[in-house]
């Protein structure tokens, strides 16, 4: 009996881990960096009981949870689902598809998950400023070269 309720809660929760493909492209995310919070994720301090880290829509996120004393699920199945949303191609979804499980379950004491936007590297003024100045040498350069050319080539002409 134990197995069977086990089997079949795992069969549940892989089930709301992976998300529908279709569904993933028409998921609006936020512009700028943003927090999603479940339960009690204000006075969440300490160790959580899972933690996931996954990419989707340009976003680098981390989630961080616990499950509420006492609740059902086993080490194992904390592991699956770490693992799970960790190769999640559609992380946010997987994550937030599996938290909204969790927590209408009433498993789940508290989850955060964060997700930033890697800024674009601005350029260093200082080392672009030393590469247009080696450009600007070796443009000159050429053009020595190529007026000294075309003195020799003028004085054998005559």
């Amino acid at each position: 009996m134990i197995d069977r309720f086990s089997t079949a809660a795992a069969a549940l929760l892989a089930a709301c881990l992976l998300p529908a493909s279709a569904n993933a492209q028409f998921m609006n995310l936020p512009q700028n960096d943003f927090t999603w919070r479940w339960g009690d994720a204000e006075n969440a301090g300490g160790i959580g009981d899972f933690h996931a880290r996954g990419s989707e829509g340009g976003f680098n996120c981390t989630l961080e949870g616990a499950l509420r004393l006492g609740s059902r699920y086993t080490q194992l199945e904390i592991r699956e689902l770490e693992s799970e949303l960790n190769i999640s191609l559609f992380f946010i979804q997987a994550a937030t598809s599996a938290m909204n499980q969790l927590d209408w379950e009433r498993q789940l004491d508290w989850a955060v998950l964060d997700c930033v936007r890697p800024k674009a590297r601005e350029p260093d003024a200082e080392a672009q400023q030393q590469r247009l100045d080696k450009l600007r040498e070796r443009a000159l350069k050429k053009q020595a070269e190529r007026r000294e050319r075309r003195e020799r080539e003028q004085a054998r002409a005559d």
